[in-house]
């Protein structure tokens, strides 16, 4: 009998981020109506049929690098055209990506199924996410995967021959390998520090093993200010002049939140569909440290890093930055740096939050925090490679 659980038996597809996992849809969040969903050219072209639907298609998308039609938002920033009382008004007919939410499909030398961990309702009990992720799947076709495969495979083979060229290659299993070694590492300013002193200033030769990457970093003389850095990072974060591209957050309560730079003091604002701000919090960032992190809450963190880690987008976004700086640094130097810059943004999230709620130390709830507000963003860094 043909295998349900792998309706495609002659692709290659990763499940190992959905497998075991469960999720439930949490009434009242609306996580997935804040994000502008694009329109397939078939959805379109029955948008633009039907009055009704073709009231929602926005003249632009948030994103300039979107080309096709999407679904306007209410007050320019607020929630979908079509979310009333956090409630979709024509759910039946929704878009495919507002279906496959919190599913992501990327495409690279194989598919792999990501999760949107900002999703509340992910670990709850419910609907087993491989399930979903094959209907998902089923949704484009073995026609169409097999395609998009056929052309990010030729992006990333293309990608492997420019860094041998460069002489700065190493094999993906080893960056991972040597990733993973130092997860642990990565909720300590000294291994953030390592990590990104070696990304800048290490040096490395072409096809290292994991054990002699990981051995190297840890050799490093340590230079990284990581409390600075987190600081001006976590500052520019919210430093952005349109309101739609500020991180949004959903707390506990299912609030919608977001937080801006304002006259140098980080303004937290309550949003509501029509895009509306209500002011909640000022917050001096420079008050805002790293707090430190318990045992379990390490614990966690490390969890979070090893699915990053495993991410066949996140090494997608390595290769991108590799290649937006010429080849100039080892591969592995570029991978690592960029997971240590993504640690210390989770680091930094995690404790403006917690600092927001009078807290002085990050336990499991509140790194579980921390990625709450960070994994939405994470999965929309660019990268080689595509999400379908």
């Amino acid at each position: 009998m043909p295998d349900k659980s792998r309706p495609f038996p002659n692709l290659e597809i990763d499940y190992s981020e959905v497998d075991g996992r469960t999720y439930n849809c949490i009434g009242d969040c609306a996580l997935c109506c804040l994000c502008q969903p694009e329109l397939l050219p078939q959805e379109e072209e029955k948008f633009r049929k039907d009055p009704r639907l073709a009231a929602g298609i926005a003249h632009r998308h948030i994103s300039p690098d979107v080309r096709g039609a999407a679904i306007k938002l209410k007050g320019a920033h607020g929630a979908c055209h079509f979310l009333t009382g956090r409630r979709c008004e024509i759910y039946p007919e929704r878009t495919h990506f507002c279906r496959s939410f919190p599913i992501n499909v990327f495409v690279g030398w194989r598919i792999q199924l990501n999760v949107n961990m900002s999703c509340r309702g992910i670990g709850l009990p419910g609907e087993s996410l491989r399930d979903a992720g094959n209907l998902v799947l089923e949704e484009y076709g073995s026609n169409m995967l097999a395609s998009e495969l056929r052309d990010a495979n030729q992006v990333f083979t293309e990608f492997v021959r420019n860094t041998r060229d460069a002489w700065i290659s190493q094999s993906f299993s080893s960056i991972r390998g040597a990733a993973g070694a130092l997860a642990g590492e990565l909720s300590e300013e000294l291994g953030i520090s390592q990590l990104l002193t070696f990304a800048e200033h290490g040096s490395l030769r072409q096809n290292a093993s994991a054990d002699q990457i990981a051995r190297m970093v840890r050799k490093t003389e340590p230079e990284a200010n990581v409390q600075e850095r987190a600081l001006i990072d976590g500052t520019e974060l919210f430093d952005l002049p349109d309101l739609t591209l500020l991180p949004i957050y959903i707390d506990e309560g299912l609030r919608w939140k977001i937080f801006k730079l304002v006259d140098k003091q980080i303004v937290g604002y309550e949003l509501s569909e029509d895009g509306a701000t209500r002011e909640l919090s000022r917050t001096d960032p420079s008050t805002v440290d790293l707090m430190p992190v318990t045992s379990e809450g390490k614990k966690r963190f490390q969890e979070y890093i090893g699915l990053v880690n495993s991410r066949d987008c996140f090494l997608g976004h390595a290769a991108y930055l590799c290649d937006s700086e010429g080849y100039e640094y080892n591969f592995a130097q570029v991978y690592l740096g960029a997971l240590a810059n993504n640690a210390l943004d989770l680091w930094w999230r995690a404790s403006f939050l917690a600092a927001l709620s009078g807290k002085e130390q990050l336990g499991p709830d509140e790194i579980r925090e921390g990625i709450v507000f960070f994994d939405m963003d994470l999965l929309d860094l660019p990268t080689i490679g595509a999400f379908i």
